[in-house]
């Protein structure tokens, strides 16, 4: 499982990426995947605490237990923090990012060669 322990709002948290996440997210925000980057660059103050909210709250969700927070309480995390230069934020995305490319196969370009005449 694709996951990053991160510490926020007091405590080690665990944020889950992968397919489940990633469902819940576009489920529930009605967004697709083509958009999320243009959704962080359009309005970053909603999105990526949106995106971190659903990724550690998929835990709580698989284990089927209430999500004793929000994504105004991750804001809030955030902004306690030091906003999004902060350190979680900075690793949380890195790896959020990571896990869109990891294992995905790389195709060789089909350069064709120019012909000196």
């Amino acid at each position: 499982m694709k996951q990053i322990t991160l510490n926020i709002g007091g405590e080690d948290r665990i944020f889950y990426f992968g397919l489940g996440f990633l469902g819940n997210l576009i489920e529930k925000s009605g967004v697709g995947m083509h958009e999320i980057d243009s959704k962080i660059s359009e309005n970053p103050f909603k999105w990526m605490p949106e995106i971190m909210f659903h990724s550690v709250a998929f835990g709580f969700i698989k284990q089927n237990q209430e999500i004793p927070f929000t994504a105004f309480d991750v804001a809030d995390w955030i902004d306690a923090d030091g906003g999004f230069d902060s350190k979680v934020v900075i690793d949380f995305f890195a790896a959020f990012r990571q896990s869109l490319v990891k294992d995905v196969p790389i195709q060789p370009e089909d350069k064709k060669k120019v012909k000196a005449k």
